[in-house]
């Protein structure tokens, strides 16, 4: 590490040593009074004057992500036009109209979101699950399941409200590990009751008790890794063949739920993703590959030379209790294992699920003070978040008030907290 880099970091960790009491604090004044030392402003966020310069729209930069300041994450209702008038430097959405598989962008839509108002150039990023099936993806087969009443249709959802169709969710319980999981938005409806089919693949397990509709698998079995991976109609393949500039990873961090049954878990989803970069730049030289969560993969140094970035979901807020502050042991410990990825020149986009402003105010500014690209949405992820601006004073300089959180090298023996997800509503 180079003397700047060393007192950069020094600096950071001094001004991070404020503790929970400081942001509770700043929280019970900003939500007394509906305001925030921190103002958030519409319009595009901070960039440097290099990262404004027009890149042509089929082209990326040779340094890609260096220049990344703001992005988004919208997995439903995505428009087109909505994000080509978007400031983001970089958007994530499904390759596909609201999951629908017979539905797909179209390249001259992904051409119009990948350029910016100001003529430069945005990455467009797609969603694929690799830790999970998805029951509305082009590969699944009906016949992989069975229901308690195969010869009565489902209960139809309860009548949809004028804002938009009901579409089904999840079944809500708290893990086996303990904890809180995330509760689906009001607008879902539970599924009857179903089973794996004996003839379903090998590597199909159990429907997931959080999200219906997605399907546990064994992502080490090579019949799921050819689903993803290794030929033009294999997931990956088929998404970057429409345009799309890489892929976002979900579920990587899956492997959790395998490491009782399968000691491998961590190196076997360490293994998938290296090579499923490796497939992805074979069929576009260039591909991203951003993993979100499993954060503790990346004390794995082959992990991180395979990702461009990483992303984590409720950093600071909602894990596992939906909008309260983290414990202060588990902010550590993440930010001890993203520390491999900002040493390594990997940036880290963090998405937290707020919707006050006085709270987002105070996020944003901790995040940007850590040297992490954040973005607050709905959970549902239904809807493309207005951009925000963090500035105290002379707005053309950003200053973060920091928060609290020390980033210590975690113990290998800490036992993880089961993550919580988010899945896309069906139609």
């Amino acid at each position: 590490m180079n003397a700047r880099k060393l007192f950069q970091r020094l600096g950071q960790k001094m001004v991070l040593r404020a503790g929970h009491v400081l942001l509770s604090l700043m929280l019970v004044i900003a939500t007394a009074t509906g305001t925030a030392v921190i103002t958030l402003a519409q319009g595009k966020p901070p960039r440097d004057a290099d990262a404004t310069a027009a890149v042509a729209a089929d082209a990326l930069s040779p340094n890609r992500l260096a220049n990344i300041k703001s992005w988004a994450y919208q997995l439903q209702n995505a428009d087109s036009s909505e994000i080509a008038r978007s400031p983001y430097d970089l958007i994530v959405i499904d390759h596909t109209k609201n999951g629908d598989a017979k539905r797909m962008l179209r390249p001259a839509e992904l051409a119009r979101m990948k350029k910016k108002p100001d003529g430069s150039r945005r990455i467009v990023l797609a969603y694929v699950s690799i830790g999970e099936a998805e029951d509305y993806r082009f590969y699944w087969d009906e016949k992989w399941v069975e229901t308690a009443t195969p010869d009565v249709p489902e209960t139809p959802a309860p009548a949809a409200p004028a804002a938009g169709p009901a579409t089904p969710v999840p079944k809500v319980e708290a893990p086996a590990s303990g904890g809180v999981t995330a509760i689906p938005p009001a607008e879902y409806s539970a599924k009857p009751d179903r089973w794996v089919s004996p003839t379903a693949p090998a590597w199909l397990g159990d429907e997931s008790e959080t999200w219906s509709g997605n399907f546990a698998v064994k992502y080490w079995d090579k019949g799921w890794q050819d689903l993803i991976i290794g030929s033009p109609g294999s997931f990956v393949e088929r998404v970057l063949a429409l345009g799309f500039d890489g892929v976002y990873l979900d579920r990587v961090d899956a492997y959790y739920e395998h490491i009782d049954d399968h000691p491998n878990a961590a190196e076997d989803m360490v293994d998938f993703v290296i090579r499923l970069a490796e497939a992805a730049r074979k069929a576009k030289p260039g591909a991203l590959v951003v993993p979100q969560n499993g954060e503790e993969l990346l004390t794995r140094p082959a992990y991180v030379a395979a990702i461009d970035a990483i992303a984590k979901e409720d950093l600071l807020y909602g894990s596992p209790v939906e909008g309260q502050l983290n414990s202060t042991a588990q902010l550590s410990n993440s930010l001890g294992w993203l520390e491999n990825a900002t040493e390594a020149d990997r940036p880290v986009l963090v998405v937290e699920y707020l919707d006050q402003p006085p709270v987002i105010a105070v996020a944003a500014a901790d995040l940007v003070v850590r040297g992490f690209i954040p973005y607050f949405g709905r959970r549902a992820l239904d809807t493309l978040a207005s951009p925000w601006q963090v500035a105290i004073g002379n707005p053309a300089k950003t200053i973060a008030t920091s928060v609290p959180g020390v980033a210590q090298k975690p113990q290998p023996a800490r036992d993880p907290v089961k993550p919580k997800t988010k899945k896309k509503k069906r139609t």
